[in-house]
């Protein structure tokens, strides 16, 4: 299948949407290249698997990522764009029961996590219909899905390729603004071959040690990038290396010698490294909307005793 001006070669037809199309991959790879995350829209019709595709083929080319590596993940782009299409019809059945979600077409977001051997690409397919809250994750279900079944099996593809390095989380759309509320879908796939490759400007995927301070107001912006406009609270100890920010109600990141984590109810304390910020925001988002969906039933039904 071919995607919009550009078939899965990569050769361009040579018109003015082709050029600009390509013009946005790469520049989308450069993000991707400076440890920020690249986000592209997907369209809700069936060139979406395609576009996912030439996109993700791109940025593993520009990254030179192995090959068997690059191949695999375009595999599993594809199964995840597609999957979006069925997110999308349901999300237009329950639109009505939901009024207070936005929707919006697809989106797909790539960045690097880790350093070393263990650097890895995740991509990530976003949508505005939240699904599986309640369990019975297609592609995690005790048995496989039967030869004739119509969805689940896509994950299940990915579930194999990857590893089982891939999942799932509530997030909210980047390019399509704070206010609309989906999940993203996720797999890694290892990415070692990027760290020789790394350009000048990039952050250092080793041990280079920056401030605290510094590293939060990174963090921050990676938030922005997200979209979050939430009030939040900062705290700085200079002497100590160390500061925090207060996202909201039992979410908080800190930032301490070298390491962030979050704390909020019910997270493990996983650390990263400050080269991980964006998956530090990325995790802070995710914990911020699972709060959010337990938090808003229980605004709901104090509000509706209150009017009793």
């Amino acid at each position: 299948m071919q995607g919009v001006g550009e078939v899965e070669g990569g050769h361009r037809d040579g018109t003015p949407a082709a050029a600009a199309a390509a013009a946005g991959i790469d520049q989308g790879s450069h993000t991707v290249e400076l440890r920020a995350c690249a986000a592209w829209p997907l369209p809700a019709d069936p060139t979406c698997a395609s576009i996912a595709r030439r996109t993700f083929r791109r940025v593993a080319a520009a990254l030179g990522l192995d090959r068997d590596a690059a191949d695999d993940g375009v595999t599993m782009v594809s199964e995840l764009a597609a999957n979006t299409l069925h997110a999308h019809r349901e999300e237009r059945r329950h639109r009505d029961q939901r009024p207070e979600r936005g929707a919006a077409t697809p989106e797909l977001w790539l960045y690097l996590r880790g350093a070393g051997r263990r650097r890895e690409l995740v991509c990530k397919v976003f949508d505005s219909y939240p699904g599986w809250l309640h369990g019975n994750v297609p592609g995690r279900r005790p048995h496989p899905a039967p030869a004739d079944a119509i969805s689940g099996r896509g994950l299940e593809v990915v579930h194999e390729l990857s590893r089982g390095r891939w999942g799932y989380h509530l997030t909210r759309a980047r390019l399509a603004g704070w206010e609309v509320r989906g999940k993203a879908v996720w797999f890694a796939v290892p990415a070692a071959a990027a760290a020789a490759r790394s350009p000048r400007g990039a952050r250092s995927a080793g041990p280079a040690w920056i401030p605290a301070a510094t590293a939060m107001t990174e963090f921050q912006e990676a938030l922005t990038d997200h979209g979050f406009t939430g009030r939040t609270v900062r705290a700085d100890d200079p002497a100590a290396d160390m500061t925090v920010l207060s996202v909201s109600g039992g979410l908080t990141v800190w930032c301490w010698s070298g390491l962030a984590w979050l704390r909020a109810p019910g997270y493990s304390s996983d650390q990263w490294r400050y080269c991980d910020l964006v998956e530090v925001a990325e995790q802070t988002v995710a914990a911020y909307e699972s709060l959010a969906g337990v938090a808003e039933p229980a605004l709901l039904a104090d509000a509706a005793r209150a009017g009793a």
